[in-house]
């Protein structure tokens, strides 16, 4: 009788279906496990791509319009990115900016830390930054401005244009 007992056992355990991942864990920690994983494999995409992109950056074009919408999250770094522009390879301090863009009222610590955060966001996806500091203040890039393809002079008849027709 223990032997037909055994052998029960041993072919309900070889045949017997086997719990799923989630009803082992929970139903609400194997999606929190899940996502944790997916999360990990597409941060380890976004390296990978920003080495091919750093690897590349010579055959890569970016666009302005590009750069804007992956580094600006509104019309004020558009508006201080432009201003760095602007000001061209000698950079610009911050109380500057700041006082160029009254309408936006900011701080001079306020435009170093939207320059950082962009700095940060174009870094992270494409391995490049918008601005550097030039002393105290911050310029453009060469990568930024080749993207805006603009010298230092076309900036500065824009500039003068402005003025004019503001005053």
């Amino acid at each position: 009788m223990t032997e037909s007992l055994e052998t029960g056992q041993e072919e309900a355990s070889e045949t017997g279906v086997k719990r799923a991942a989630y009803d082992k864990y929970g139903k609400y920690k194997y999606v929190v496990k899940l996502c944790n994983r997916i999360l990990k494999e597409l941060e380890a995409l976004r390296v990978t791509q920003r080495y091919m992109v750093k690897g590349l950056e010579h055959e890569f074009m970016f666009e302005q319009e590009y750069v804007e919408d992956v580094a600006c999250t509104d019309k004020v770094d558009r508006a201080i990115l432009e201003e760095l522009n602007y000001a061209g390879s000698y950079g610009i301090l911050p109380r500057d900016v700041a006082n160029r863009l009254k309408e936006y009222r900011l701080k001079p610590w306020n435009v170093t830390q939207r320059i950082r955060r962009m700095n940060k966001k174009l870094d992270s996806l494409i391995g490049q930054k918008a601005a550097e500091k030039v002393g105290k203040g911050w310029a453009l890039t060469t990568f930024l401005r080749d993207a805006w393809g603009s010298t230092k002079e076309e900036t500065e008849r824009d500039r003068r244009a402005t003025e004019v027709d503001d005053a």
